[in-house]
């Protein structure tokens, strides 16, 4: 490794406090079409896709500490910590992009600076893994400075994901919308009853949320097909919270 690479390697280590040694940061910033060329340097493609896994459980365990709703809230949610863009978006802001190594008239974009950060955290994840450390109390520390600015925003009270047309059409999730913008407690959901002959079953589910101590209020659907009934549920338990909220007393 020449001397100039390992100063900017060690320099970038302790600007952004990384638990990790020069040759792994080395390795994390190695592209695959400059392994190519140069078969002694691993490319970071093996970190890259174990960082993927590490960054969404890091992301998931962050929105279950800060937010309420369902698995599809949680999901929309994720996208908007761990996308190419966004990760693109943070590895520029972080100056990653000179550090990549990569094959001459390779260009850098959004998805290559998402797999660097994706393979740094790899990179973390397995070097304190190896020297006997708890991984993920690191990858945890290092993801809260990384992306301190995007949690930040994140936590705002009036921020809600941006759902897609279809999304917004769903009940279901038009209630996840609602819980997470006005950090009410996890909706519960439930089949409750089956029945009918094979050929014309009805369906019953119910949606519940515990307000309080003393305060619960659900909403059953009844429909020929289960999700058709968790909508018609979900839809009739949005306008009670609508309704509850403009009149305590209902």
């Amino acid at each position: 490794m020449k001397l100039r690479r390992k100063e900017q390697l060690v320099e970038f280590i302790e600007k952004y406090k990384l638990p990790i040694t020069v040759e792994w940061l080395n390795i994390a910033t190695t592209h695959d079409s400059y392994h190519i060329i140069n078969p002694v340097t691993p490319s970071n493609e093996r970190l890259e896709a174990l960082g993927d896994s590490v960054l969404d459980l890091l992301s998931f365990d962050w929105l279950y500490d800060h937010f309420q709703g369902n698995e599809g809230t949680y999901t929309q949610l994720r996208s908007e910590i761990v996308s190419n863009s966004v990760l693109g978006k943070l590895g520029k802001k972080i100056g990653l992009n000179s550090l990549i190594l990569k094959g001459e008239g390779v260009s850098i974009h959004d998805k290559q600076l998402a797999d660097a950060i994706e393979a740094i955290f790899g990179s973390i994840f397995k070097y304190n893994q190896e020297i006997g450390f708890n991984s993920y109390d690191f990858c945890k520390q290092s993801f809260e400075f990384l992306f301190h600015d995007i949690l930040k925003d994140m936590k705002n009270r009036d921020y809600v994901p941006n759902l897609t047309n279809k999304n917004q059409n769903n009940p279901k999730n038009q209630l996840s919308e609602y819980i997470l913008k006005n950090k009410l407690p996890s909706s519960t959901l439930k089949l409750i009853s089956e029945m009918g002959p094979p050929h014309k079953k009805v369906f019953t589910s119910q949606y519940s949320i515990q307000l309080s101590s003393h305060s619960i209020i659900s909403a059953k659907g009844e429909a020929s097909t289960i999700k058709q009934s968790e909508k018609i549920a979900a839809k009739k338990l949005l306008k009670r919270l609508k309704y509850q909220k403009q009149d305590p007393k209902y």
